[in-house]
């Protein structure tokens, strides 16, 4: 089944139900952005009370359209229900705990089924991301700390623990540039390359992915350190966020011991340094 079959049918289908109160298109083919590999985000919106009844109904409609090789009923934000059918079509359903449309736009939902023209409620766009102070500052002192656990690591031998670790240094980098971005709704994980400039995508593609072995893990460290904190030191001072200088100084020395360098060999501690 393709997605486009899908889309078409499911707002009658929701229709017949009786069971929603409006379904609406959201993700990429809501903002009209999707490709090939898109997944279809629907949310529907129903009663707290009708929830068990949607969650059925969709499962066995479903299942009419092409049999399902994966199911799952999840809490978030009231029920979302992930679902795959068995030519990998990914289909998502979102029951919002308060049976409202939230905080969306109209140019990125699209109504399947509205029958008390809700869409047209919506704010035409949503406005332009602005980046969170708090979320920046967490995230700076976050991959600080993970540096200064390397030498935990190292000298424990924890060498697959550390890989872990230079893993989630990388998601922190990735983060930091995404949080520049101006974009309202930056959709699901799976498009990076549509969101990131491509000098940042060239700088990920280039970072060295670590194998379980000492040198390997401290250098992919260290180059995942250069990029990373100079960068955000520029944005904690266009947010007028304090910069933790005393951590990052201490953990800089504290990982230098470690590996027997000079903490200067490291990376720069001034932004006009990097």
């Amino acid at each position: 089944m393709q997605a486009e079959d899908l889309i078409g049918k499911v707002g009658v289908a929701a229709a017949m139900s009786k069971l929603l109160g409006g379904l609406f298109l959201g993700g990429s083919f809501g903002k009209g952005q999707a490709d090939e590999w898109s997944d279809v985000d629907l949310v529907g919106l129903a009663l707290a009370g009708r929830h068990e009844a949607v969650e059925a109904w969709w499962r066995d409609w479903l299942e009419q359209q092409e049999h399902l090789i994966y199911f799952q009923v999840l809490q978030r934000g009231g029920v979302l229900i992930n679902a795959i059918t068995e030519s990998w079509l990914r289909v998502d359903l979102h029951m919002p705990g308060d049976g409202q449309l939230g905080a969306r736009s109209q140019d990125g939902t699209k109504p399947l089924y509205d029958p008390q023209n809700l869409h047209a409620q919506l704010v035409p766009s949503l406005p332009a991301h602005r980046p969170d102070p708090h979320r920046i500052e967490a995230m700076i002192l976050e991959f600080i700390r993970i540096l200064g656990l390397s030498p935990v690591g190292l000298g424990r031998r924890e060498y697959v623990v550390m890989v872990t670790g230079t893993g989630m240094l990388r998601d922190i980098l990735s983060q930091l540039m995404q949080e520049e971005l101006p974009l309202a709704d930056r959709g699901g994980m799976l498009h990076l390359n549509k969101l990131l400039a491509p000098v940042d995508i060239a700088a990920l593609e280039g970072l060295p992915y670590p194998q379980a072995e000492p040198v390997s893990l401290i250098e992919a460290q260290l180059a995942l350190a250069r990029l990373f904190l100079p960068r955000a030191r520029i944005m904690s001072a266009r947010l007028d966020i304090a910069w933790p200088q005393e951590f990052e100084t201490n953990t800089r020395a504290h990982f230098a011991r470690a590996i027997g360098r000079a903490a200067d060999d490291l990376w720069p501690l001034e932004m006009n340094a990097a």
